[in-house]
């Protein structure tokens, strides 16, 4: 705008400076268009001072929103970059199987369901007499499986991996606490399973006596051997075996997969149809061996449904890892590992202080933070929230008497204490107590004997479980606590091992709570537990950059055995065929 005022600047003083041909004065300027057009230019110029004041604002706000854009790309950048949900990739990256993440959905949310095996063990495996279903027994219709864990044993554990004690798949039903895929209890009168087949046993005196199939007097009960469809028979899988696709297509080493997902199952088109890195995928993947980690996938097979309408019907190879002369086998957990399910035999015990009455009888006494209101004894038994609706379900509870106070998620033995000056507050009243940690144990005479404001005598030594149980003392060689002090042990309880040994800790973590926090144990002071599965079907939607799981289905391989690894004196986690497509026993 500048430019164009001083352009016609020059242009009227050119015009005006210009001689004019005049008959009476052929050389004058001509003065009269002098005047005549000044005011005119008197008029424009301050328009065009404004219209130059414009332009020259005009630029400084471009200038500033280039820069507020400069600024802006630049944090964006270092957002990108420090995000801990964004993975940064350049071109055709290659995308290593260690880019798994496990976001299991909460169930208010959707639901994946897997089912193993859903019309029976491929060739229906089993008894002679076993009912045969078709193999497309499971499209598009309604399926669900049911578990039973021993009697009495569920929810015993309340360390958010074990809801009881798994029971034999063959057990009558009043032998078992019948749950679905989410542990939750299922009345017999809604159960999918066959009613067990009632017999004569002159043996039998009562239920259960003499023996565990005893109903009544003369009468025992065995499972029926009829098997809904689409039901689920993970414990059934043999990899010798071949199975057939729902259209009735026969395949070798194989197992029928059935999946269903009440949202949309994300499956990639155009030019990323074909692709690997794209889509949703079920990936067969094993336990953590010498030869392999359980992020080594061994088998898959594309969905390409992107909604199912009911359980939706596939195949997996049980072949190891493409390889027609290696398939899985049984393989078996030998020893201690990261995620191994363990059971603590340590006879150790302590003595606390008196545990706070739980019908709050009495407002004084000891209890474990954080508390939650399904959990055993809180502290190493109170597991982490898993969703915000858990914690608004749990708020009440955390309100009432004795409130924990605000911690960094570790477990603390609290003592609650009456106020000072609190006679104005009724004795049953909570607001006269107010809650602290207990006094740790300290050196109490010569002898070596150790004790505390909060415990009722003195003891041999301070608690050995862990530090968080220095308010605690070693139980007297008596095997009773003084006065009205609390007996506390682990002995029996099971955990999941978070950490093995290493150069810095030669002990075992051990978590109670789904991780929240981490109790340490001598190998001897633990019992394995035989997993109930070697293998898992992971439910994985892919891209380029990662892979998101968002099922894990346990499933069990019974047949064949693993093939001997000589040379290293351990079994491989898989089994060779021969030429003929026997398994070997030894290579």
């Amino acid at each position: 705008m500048v430019t164009r005022f001083l352009l016609l600047l020059v242009f009227l003083s050119h015009h005006l400076a210009r001689p004019i041909a005049n008959p009476l004065h052929p050389m004058k300027w001509n003065i009269l268009s002098i005047f005549t057009m000044l005011p005119p230019m008197i008029l424009l110029l301050p328009l065009l001072l404004a219209s130059a004041y414009s332009s020259s604002s005009d630029g400084s706000r471009v200038a500033k929103y280039e820069q507020a854009i400069s600024q802006g790309e630049t944090a964006l950048a270092e957002l990108l970059e420090t995000h801990p949900d964004v993975v940064a990739a350049a071109g055709n990256v290659e995308i290593s199987e260690s880019q798994y993440r496990f976001t299991i959905p909460p169930t208010n949310d959707y639901v994946v369901s897997i089912l193993v095996n859903p019309c029976g063990s491929n060739e229906t495996y089993g008894r002679e007499d076993d009912v045969a279903l078709g193999y497309d027994c499971c499209m598009e219709r309604f399926g669900s499986g049911e578990y039973g864990y021993r009697l009495g044993s569920k929810d015993r554990f309340s360390n958010g991996y074990s809801n009881g004690l798994p029971i034999d798949a063959d057990e009558p039903l009043h032998n078992i606490d019948l749950v679905d895929e989410f542990g939750n209890s299922l009345d017999y009168s809604h159960s999918r399973r066959a009613d067990d087949v009632v017999y004569i046993d002159e043996s039998c005196t009562g239920l259960r006596q003499p023996h565990t199939a005893c109903i009544a007097d003369r009468f025992a009960a065995a499972r029926s051997k009829l098997n809904p469809p689409c039901w689920d028979n993970n414990s059934t899988v043999d990899s010798t075996l071949d199975c057939h696709t729902p259209t009735g297509k026969r395949q070798r080493h194989c197992m029928q997969v059935s999946y269903s997902l009440n949202a949309f199952i994300p499956v990639c088109g155009g030019d990323f149809e074909e692709s690997d890195d794209c889509g949703s995928f079920l990936e067969v993947h094993g336990p953590s061996t010498p030869y392999d980690n359980e992020e080594a996938m061994l088998s898959q097979t594309k969905i390409t449904t992107p909604v199912s309408n009911g359980m939706y019907t596939t195949t997996l190879s049980l072949t190891y890892k493409d390889d027609p002369s290696r398939i899985l086998c049984s393989y078996e957990y030998h020893d201690i590992q990261v995620g191994s399910m363990v059971r603590v035999k340590s006879p150790i015990s302590c003595c606390c202080p008196p545990w706070l009455s739980p019908l709050r009888d009495s407002k004084e006494g000891a209890f474990f933070c954080p508390k939650r209101k399904y959990a055993k004894d809180g502290g190493p038994f109170a597991p982490d929230y898993n969703t915000l609706e858990e914690q608004y379900a749990d708020h009440e509870f955390q309100q009432s008497f004795p409130r924990c106070p605000a911690l960094d998620g570790d477990d603390v033995l609290m003592c609650t204490q009456e106020r000072v000056f609190a006679e104005d507050v009724p004795k049953g009243h909570s607001g006269r107590y107010f809650a602290r940690p207990c006094a740790p144990l300290v050196e109490a005479d010569d002898s070596g004997g150790f004790s505390s404001a909060d415990v009722s005598g003195i003891y041999p030594g301070v608690c050995p479980i862990d530090d968080r149980f220095a308010g605690c003392g070693i139980t007297p060689s008596s095997g009773l606590c003084h006065g009205k002090d609390h007996q506390y042990t682990m002995e029996g309880e099971i955990g999941k091992v978070t950490s093995i040994p290493n150069k810095s800790n030669p002990n075992y973590g051990v978590t109670f709570n789904n991780g929240r926090s981490v109790y340490w144990f001598q190998k001897n002071d633990l019992d394995f537990l035989k997993p109930e599965s070697n293998y898992e079907v992971w439910f994985v939607v892919r891209n380029r950059i990662e892979k998101r799981v968002k099922k894990r289905k346990p499933f069990r391989v019974i047949w064949p055995r693993c093939t001997y690894d000589s040379v290293n004196d351990r079994y491989f986690p898989y089994a060779m065929l021969d030429d003929e497509g026997n398994p070997m026993s030894v290579l």
